[in-house]
């Protein structure tokens, strides 16, 4: 992957698809760590670390299509959800991904829903999954401490795991000039993922499609 900030649509795709395929790795980990014999307060620790990197990860997705690196610190150097969505809020109120399902058509048009997998993560509970996996994870001070219960709730921690995959499962985002689509999407069960910029013609009324695979790179843009 490229060390440098990505600027064309093959180098934004390949963090991309980098950053989706590490949130599914992290959500298939919290399964794995609720049927490993290991004591409550690890798991739920464990867990939480794995929820929070999954939003971190999200907010990469999201700056590889909406960001320019040059005018905003935030986007270069921040890893906070709740800051890289504000930052991008002034610009772009609807930078946030919604969940797409691209359906091939009997004519080979294809047909893009508003729906996807159905109940998906929000922007306001990625920052609050974020926040409060730093209660989890952090002890910070004495105070802090002695406030602590060690409560175990793997019912919320499963929640926001099924509400994740729900969003990565099938996501579009617009870009903040309009200019083009990026629709995501990939597999529970196996290490598929699809990704595609749609380019749009406004005047002829039609879009072009390019889709994008992790296979050597040519000479082309993408």
């Amino acid at each position: 992957m490229a060390t440098s900030f990505p600027k064309t649509n093959r180098e934004k795709a390949d963090v991309i698809i980098n950053a989706l395929n590490e949130i599914r790795v992290r959500l298939r980990a919290i399964d794995a760590l609720q049927a490993a014999p290991l004591p409550d307060l690890i798991t739920n620790e464990s867990c939480h670390l794995q929820l929070r990197l999954c939003c971190e990860c999200l907010a990469i997705t999201v700056l590889a299509v909406q960001a320019d690196f040059a005018t905003n610190k935030a986007f270069r150097d921040d890893y906070s959800p709740v800051s890289i969505f504000k930052a991008l809020a002034k610009g772009y109120p609807a930078f946030f991904p919604t969940p797409c399902k691209m359906v091939t058509m009997p004519d080979g048009t294809y047909h893009f829903d508003d729906v996807g997998a159905g109940h998906p993560i929000s922007r306001s509970e990625i920052e609050e999954t974020w926040e409060l996996s730093g209660h989890h994870l952090h002890r910070a001070s004495m105070k802090k401490y002695l406030k602590r219960d060690n409560h175990v709730d793997l019912l919320a921690i499963n929640r926001a795991k099924e509400r994740i995959w729900n969003l990565i499962s099938g996501l579009m985002m617009v870009t903040v000039d309009g200019s083009f689509r990026f629709f995501a999407a990939m597999h529970r069960d196996d290490d598929f993922i699809e990704c595609a910029f749609i380019v749009l013609d406004i005047e002829a009324g039609t879009a072009k499609i390019d889709p994008y695979t992790l296979g050597p790179p040519d000479d082309a843009e993408k």
